[in-house]
């Protein structure tokens, strides 16, 4: 079945067909993953688009709403993104400006500062979530809840390959 993998698996085949030390299964299943990755979250973008947000905005209101006070640091919101503080700045800039998130000061230590999510953030996430629960059910659907434990497991498993490497 075609799709839009399909010309790179081609040239791939190619490739290999040409060079018997060429590592096929190898970069197939990077390119696969890198492909899957960059069209869901241009998926997820493009849905998320028209209610004014990208997966990073979408990301952080969803972690700062986990919170049971609906508060944290910037600091534990860079590292839950996996982003830089410069850029957890911007993005707080983008939540703030919208009215979603505030800045407060700690009331133990004023150099403390939290990003909290305002009434009009949780109301915005109440009626945001059901359709987004939605569309990532179905999108997921594809796979049987066995092979989403496996992908699960595997996808962990190379994410602590790749951890592992980089240390």
């Amino acid at each position: 079945m075609d799709n839009s993998f399909t010309p790179l698996d081609r040239l791939l085949k190619l490739r290999e067909a040409m060079d018997q030390d060429f590592p096929y299964k190898e970069i197939l299943l990077t390119r696969l993953c890198i492909h899957m990755q960059e069209k869901l979250h241009e998926k997820r973008n493009k849905t998320l688009m028209s209610d004014g947000l990208n997966e990073e905005l979408f990301m952080a209101l969803i972690i700062i709403e986990s919170q049971g006070n609906y508060a944290l640091q910037p600091s534990e919101l860079s590292d839950a993104l996996g982003v830089t503080r410069t850029r957890v700045t911007r993005i707080v800039d983008v939540l703030e400006k919208r009215g979603w998130t505030e800045r407060k000061q700690d009331g133990t230590d004023r150099r403390c500062i939290h990003l909290c999510l305002t009434n009009k953030g949780l109301s915005f996430l109440g009626d945001l979530l059901p359709p987004q629960y939605h569309k990532l059910k179905k999108f997921w659907s594809a796979l049987s809840n066995e092979e989403k434990e496996q992908y699960e497991k595997i996808t962990r498993k190379l994410i602590t390959q790749l951890d592992e490497e980089t240390q």
